[in-house]
């Protein structure tokens, strides 16, 4: 930490991110593209009229809430749905045969 006079400056610097292990697929795969996902939406609204400049950096809560659904939630959701089809497709196979 730097002090000059009565002011405190920390300075802080980005790590790498140790690879991700869980054991749970869903969220290996999904921790990374939520973190892409944030990613966006703050650039995106970045110069938002009406928003606080704390904003400019860091996701607002709606921001968050949008990703964790289109990450997990949609995601999941489709991923169920897809599995369905191919389930249903590979029985009305099997009846044709």
């Amino acid at each position: 930490m730097l002090q000059l006079g009565s002011t405190n400056l920390a300075f802080s610097q980005a790590v790498d991110l140790i690879p991700i292990n869980t054991g749970n697929e869903t969220l290996d795969g999904g921790i990374p593209l939520f973190y892409g996902c944030i990613e966006e939406a703050v650039d995106a609204s970045e110069n938002a009229p009406e928003q606080a400049s704390y904003f400019e950096d860091e996701p607002t809560k709606n921001e968050m809430r949008e990703c964790y659904r289109a990450v997990f939630v949609d995601k999941s959701t489709e991923e169920v749905n897809n599995a369905d089809m191919l389930e249903e497709e590979e029985e009305e196979d099997e009846e044709k045969e």
